[in-house]
């Protein structure tokens, strides 16, 4: 098979330490069907479409590492007490022959204090352009949390199989 041979695409790649199925990847896109943050089988199915129909990884999104990290409603959290549905997630996947990805993010000056409860953070203090929220600078100590949530996160991932 050559380099420019248009079935190259259903071939298996290494991406990493893995080997994908195939080139075909699912892209984050906001789902919103986790309504209390925790994987549903609404989000589960959704999914298995796309492995079923040939994809060789899908991506879940939008993976919040805390209650503060929210975009929009009916995003997962990706903490530890969520595990047994994100294990659920990525067993039907492989299952059905496909790998799973997690797209983890902060949303800070996009998020709203309607959606996390608290003032959205940001490198400095101003209004954000997307939710028209006075932001609040996020502190020294804060962005070493941020970062352990991060880190927290990426972990739990890990340990439910997320490849």
């Amino acid at each position: 098979m050559n380099a420019h041979d248009p079935n190259k695409v259903f071939s298996p790649a290494k991406l990493g330490p893995i080997t994908l199925p195939n080139r075909i990847i699912k892209a984050a896109t906001s789902e919103g069907r986790s309504p209390e943050g925790k994987v549903t089988q609404a989000l589960i199915d959704f999914h298995l479409g796309f492995i079923r129909g040939g994809v060789g990884m899908t991506t879940i999104a939008y993976c919040a590492i805390s209650k503060e990290g929210f975009a929009a409603p009916g995003e997962i959290l990706m903490v530890r007490e969520n595990i047994d549905g994100l294990k659920k997630f990525t067993d039907t996947m492989h299952e059905a022959g496909g790998m799973a990805s997690a797209q983890l993010g902060h949303a800070g000056p996009v998020a709203t204090k309607q959606i996390t409860g608290v003032q959205p953070l940001a490198p400095s203090n101003f209004r954000s352009p997307s939710s028209f929220q006075l932001c609040r600078e996020i502190k020294r100590e804060e962005i070493k949390q941020v970062i352990n949530q991060f880190a927290d996160a990426a972990e739990v991932a890990a340990d439910a199989g997320f490849d």
